[in-house]
């Protein structure tokens, strides 16, 4: 005997599918997960906010401005920006704030952080810098402007926010001709879990480096690389290289493992004024005819141009 119909032609079986799937439904979070760290194209006039031993490390106080635009033929795409102050100050001491915004469809977080550094004279040449960084990030979702397929009200759907504070740690070792960089910038992830949405933030470890090589008395390369390493995620590696021309001209090209691929242009209009233009590619042949593809602009103000102390390493 098969199994009854009701005159709307449903079984009782289906009806029993439905309401369990509506219980789900109703019973069940909405599910946030908060965007990850961002990647920067133009990470070596970023690494304050990746590595607090960077505060000061440029003997020269310095202002920059980043902002990134992601996935530009897509609407409410991530957005970026980025605003870095680094200062070196007596005894070895260096200083920092960074400030960063992240905009994402409804979802909005604000992370500012202030940073330490402290430098130790290893050689001459070579100098040893440990940093730490404290601040907070805060996370906003306004999961009242999703659109709805029906008027029913919905309880899940209402602003959420939360606060995380956290440390980070860094060390760099710089000389004349080439960096190193490792760093945690937060050590502890966060996780929100509550009856309307998860939120997890998971920890990032960063390793990088560069170098400079002068070719003739105009032109120096200046290949470097950074790899990233996010919790329960694979390693994410980028390796660029940069052809610079009297230092106030520089061409470079990157690619990274996550199929993204692009160009770079960086000028030094005066002694004190820097800006920098970078266009990220998708190379991966599933989603680069999407047009999901990066821009991104640097600005940095040099308060302190006419100091001659500066590492040709970081001249930028």
């Amino acid at each position: 005997m098969g199994p009854s119909t009701l005159k709307d032609g449903f079984t009782f079986q289906d009806n029993l599918f439905m309401l369990k799937y509506i219980y789900i439904l109703l019973t069940c979070p909405v599910f946030l997960f908060a965007q990850q760290e961002s990647f920067f194209s133009l990470y070596r006039y970023n690494m304050n906010i990746l590595n607090p031993a960077f505060a000061g490390s440029e003997n020269q106080t310095t202002l920059s401005l980043t902002s990134r635009n992601q996935w530009i033929s897509i609407e409410n795409a991530p957005k970026t920006q980025v605003l870095i102050f680094s200062s070196p100050r007596k005894k070895n001491v260096g200083l920092g704030l960074s400030f960063i915004s992240n905009k994402y469809y409804v979802e909005s977080t604000s992370i500012a952080y202030v940073d330490f550094s402290y430098k130790l004279n290893l050689t001459d040449e070579t100098k040893l810098f440990f940093g730490l960084k404290g601040g907070a990030s805060f996370f906003k979702a306004d999961i009242s402007s999703l659109i709805s397929t029906n008027n029913i009200s919905d309880p899940t759907q209402k602003a959420v926010s939360s606060t995380r504070p956290n440390f980070g740690i860094g060390a760099l070792i710089k000389s004349k001709d080439y960096w190193i960089s490792f760093s945690i910038p937060r050590l502890f992830g966060n996780n929100d879990n509550n009856d309307i949405y998860i939120s997890s933030d998971r920890v990032h470890t960063y390793f990088s480096g560069g170098t400079n090589i002068r070719l003739t008395d105009d032109f120096i390369l200046k290949p470097s690389f950074i790899s990233r390493k996010v919790e329960y995620l694979p390693m994410t590696h980028e390796v660029s290289i940069n052809l610079d021309f009297k230092n106030n001209i520089q061409l470079g090209s990157f690619y990274r493992t996550n199929n993204r691929t692009g160009a770079l242009l960086f000028i030094s209009l005066k002694s004190f004024f820097d800006i920098g233009y970078a266009y990220e590619l998708n190379i991966d042949k599933n989603l680069s005819s999407l047009g999901i593809n990066n821009h991104e602009i640097f600005l940095r103000i040099k308060f302190d141009a006419g100091n001659t102390e500066i590492e040709e390493v970081f001249e930028e």
